[in-house]
């Protein structure tokens, strides 16, 4: 009996663990089954093929206007092969389409796939090889699995073998590109049932998303992509598809994106990617060499990302709901903008939000790179790294101005006027040569800066150069400006759209409206356009005015063969500091929300702003109303003024705040990120001084981030 009772309880167990077995592996496959319905969700659509039929060749599954042979490396012909069906499959499966269920569509689906095969088209870039044909491969083959009639499985395992063999290793890459390659990954895990590829793949789309000093998210919450080069927008926005895309898909499994990461992706939508974005159009200056493409400042499209992080971060559910507001333009671009001032001390990059207006600084120094023009893509780029500056209310003052724009006048830049915009010694990760590059901030107000002598080819030109953040405006200043350049040197304050309302211009207390075209004035006051006005507090030679500029998408992006006229009427205003300037300099005040030439006028009369210091050695400016110095040491040495003198050791950024009934507080950077301690002396007038030693970072990442010190 005993022995009895002994083999039925082996046979409880056996069955119980073999329908364990079994429940996990029927649980699993339900995960497969569930994500690919996700995958179809997200890429669901109903195209209208009419097209793609007419140009299909019947006799082997090719298109007649497809050149198949081509291997250029932007918009790569054969793709089109791949999207048109695409297109048939989506047709063909879904109901709502005249070809639903269509036999003879589904023969042109089969024999097409066929012929992708056979012919096996190349890129000679390796993007398209090994991310955009494996990623559409991976969808419609997931959305075939719907069809009334499936696919041979010969066929279907062919082509995803051809995907493994040629699809590359996400392991091998970082940031979006990685991202990008495991989404495919993913997609033939899933048609496969194969867990170990399912979670490496998902192991590689998460990885990304960590704080690297190598491609990808940077501790200061900026973006590097191709080396040391700031990328929050193009491929920002490539690994903010990827990895919200996949989060969507494996929300509430086994396989859902662990919580620290999505913490760091949101803060880096909230707090960079989007505030970057005014209304839907993303400022120019940070996404890469994808600035010379048609319609790509228009952001519109990410309100996706920031739907499916609706749903990913509920904690902060509200904030991207009135993202996608704006982006969708069903509320204005200050709508429920928050005041923010950023320096990102790895990406050297300073942001600076108002719900009136959104300002940025672009900088490059000898550890960050230029900004990029591979690919044939960007090739007039070059300033663009130097000081560059937007300045917008609604968001579209720039919106398509960059084929007509003169790229020796990229605003906030000072650089001789070439008629040849050079190229950098590489298109790909060329470094800067400042040593002297980066900003203070305390999170409202900031001080950004930059020295550089470019002695490349003929530009041969240098500056000392600050911007100073305030609210209502921002106080740009340039000294020691000097070059041996056989071209004119000008600081450029802004190159945007004309506005259907004509400029106005103060001369010698006398307001009138600009003629059109360029002029030369001497020492005006101010200038408005646009509701932004320009304050010039030393007066100076200016250049400005609206006239019609003409160029071609294909003059500054040869991978786009748009080589048509393109007109815009453009207005600009320039400092111009002659021939060969040694130890020029320029002042002026950017007031972006003056609705009324009036408006400018009434601050002019009661400005609060000082201007306190402007040379080699020192640039400092005291905003009255807010209690603010701000102040750059370009080396060791003693500010002086009648209320306070301060006493560096070393060149530095440094803010002061001084709050009726608090403390004054100090904010302090080393723009030459040189991880050696800074010494502060600071002498209020009849009180007694303070005296800060500013330690180096202990990590040195950190090394030109910002510290704040309590004085009492």
């Amino acid at each position: 009996m005993r022995k009895v009772l002994t083999l039925l309880l082996i046979f409880c167990f056996w069955l119980g663990y073999s329908c364990s077995i079994q429940a996990q592996h029927i649980s699993q496959g339900n995960e497969f089954e569930a994500l690919m319905q996700k995958i179809r969700q997200d890429f669901a659509q109903n195209p209208d093929i009419t097209q793609g039929l007419e140009k299909y060749n019947v006799q082997d599954g090719s298109f007649t206007d497809v050149d198949y042979a081509s291997i250029q490396r932007t918009n790569w012909p054969p793709l089109v092969h791949i999207n048109r069906i695409s297109d048939f499959v989506f047709a063909y499966t879904n109901p709502e389409n005249r070809y639903y269920q269509n036999e003879d569509l589904y023969n042109k689906i089969e024999k097409g796939l066929e012929y992708w095969h056979e012919r096996n088209p190349w890129c000679h870039n390796w993007w398209y090889n090994q991310i955009a044909e494996p990623q559409a491969l991976g969808v419609l083959l997931i959305q075939m699995r719907t069809g009334k009639k499936q696919l041979p499985h010969e066929l279907e395992n062919k082509l995803l073998e051809r995907i493994k063999k040629d699809g590359g290793n996400p392991a091998k890459w970082t940031g979006a590109n990685r991202t990008d390659i495991a989404l495919h990954w993913i997609y033939r895990a899933c048609l496969s049932k194969d867990a170990e590829t399912l979670e490496f793949a998902l192991e590689n789309v998460y990885n990304p998303v960590i704080y690297t000093t190598k491609e990808g998210f940077q501790h200061d919450n900026s973006n590097f992509q191709h080396g040391q080069q700031l990328y929050i927008g193009g491929y920002g926005d490539e690994i903010l598809k990827g990895v919200t895309q996949v989060a969507i898909y494996t929300r509430g499994t086994r396989f859902a994106m662990p919580q620290e990461r999505l913490n760091l992706i949101s803060k880096f939508m909230r707090e960079t990617y989007y505030p970057t974005i005014r209304g839907k159009y993303m400022l120019f200056d940070v996404m890469g060499r994808s600035v010379s493409r048609p319609g790509v400042p228009d952001k519109s499209h990410t309100a996706l990302f920031a739907q499916r992080m609706e749903i990913l971060d509920t904690v902060h559910a509200q904030e991207f709901r009135e993202i996608i507001s704006r982006l969708r333009e069903k509320k204005p671009a200050d709508y429920a903008i928050k005041p923010q001032h950023t320096h990102y001390f790895r990406g050297d990059y300073s942001l600076h939000v108002r719900p009136e207006y959104t300002f940025d600084v672009r900088l490059v120094s000898n550890r960050t790179a230029r900004c990029e023009y591979g690919n044939g893509e960007n090739l007039k780029t070059y300033f663009m790294s130097d000081g560059c500056t937007n300045i917008v209310r609604r968001g579209n003052e720039y919106e398509g101005i960059f084929p007509t724009w003169n790229w020796s006048r990229i605003p906030g830049t000072t650089a001789p006027q070439l008629k040849e915009i050079p190229l950098a010694a590489s298109d790909w990760q060329t470094p800067g040569t400042s040593d002297f590059a980066g900003g203070v901030s305390d999170s409202l107000y900031g001080v950004t800066t930059y020295r550089y002598m470019d002695n490349y080819k003929d530009i041969q030109t240098g500056a000392h150069k600050a911007w100073f953040f305030f609210d209502e405006e921002i106080v740009c200043l340039g000294a020691n400006i000097s070059s041996t350049a056989s071209e004119k040197v000008y600081t450029t304050v802004n190159q945007c759209l004309a506005s259907s309302k004509p400029a106005s211009i103060s001369l010698s207390g006398k307001l009138q409206p600009m003629e059109q075209g360029e002029k030369h004035y001497k020492n005006p006051e101010w200038i408005w356009h646009d509701g932004i006005g320009y304050l010039f507090p030393k007066g100076g030679n200016i250049v400005a005015g609206q006239q019609i500029q003409s160029g071609s998408w294909y003059d500054i992006n040869h991978s786009i063969n748009r080589k048509e006229e393109v007109q815009n009427d453009v207005f600009t205003v320039c400092i111009d500091h002659g021939l060969q300037p040694k130890s020029g300099s320029y002042a002026y005040i950017v007031l972006p929300d003056k609705k009324t030439p009036e408006a400018v006028k009434k601050y002019s009369r009661n400005n609060l702003v000082e201007i306190l210091q402007n040379d080699a050695d020192i640039q400092a400016v005291r905003h009255k109303g807010l209690h603010i110095w701000q102040i750059v040491f370009y080396r060791a040495g003693r500010f002086q003024h009648k209320e306070m003198s301060i006493k560096v050791d070393k060149p530095c950024a440094l803010m002061i705040k001084q709050t009726q009934g608090h403390a004054p507080v100090l904010h302090i950077a080393d723009p030459g990120q040189t991880g050696q301690a800074i010494n502060v002396i600071i002498q209020p007038r009849k009180k007694k001084a303070y005296t800060i030693r500013m330690q180096p970072a202990e990590n040195p990442i950190y090394a030109g981030a910002t510290q704040s010190f309590t004085l009492q």
